[in-house]
C-alpha cells in the first residue's frame, strides 16, 4: 500500500503491508470500508500483480478471493 494510505492500516501491520481477513464475498469495497479509506478518492488498484486502473465502480464491486494481494496507490499525474 502506498504510503498515502498506511496510516488507515491496522496498527500490527508490517510497514506498509498487512494482512486483512474478510468474509466469503467481500469486495474491494468492503475492503475500503473494513479500512476506512475514503471511497470518493480516486485510487490505482492492482490485484494479484494485474492493474485494475483507477478505481471503478466495477473495481469496487470486484469480489476478493482468499490470498489475493491487494495494492492501492493514488494516481499519478504528470506530463
Amino acid at each position: 500500500m502506498f504510503m498515502k494510505y498506511k496510516r488507515y492500516l491496522p496498527s500490527n501491520s508490517s510497514g506498509v503491508k498487512a494482512t486483512i481477513s474478510l468474509k466469503d464475498g467481500s469486495t474491494f469495497i468492503d475492503l475500503l470500508n473494513i479500512l476506512s479509506i475514503p471511497l470518493d478518492e480516486p485510487k490505482l488498484v492492482i490485484i494479484n500483480g494485474i492493474s485494475r486502473g483507477i478505481s471503478s465502480d466495477r473495481v469496487k464491486t470486484e469480489t476478493l478471493r482468499d490470498g489475493d494481494v491487494v495494492a492501492i496507490f493514488p494516481p499519478s499525474g504528470g506530463g
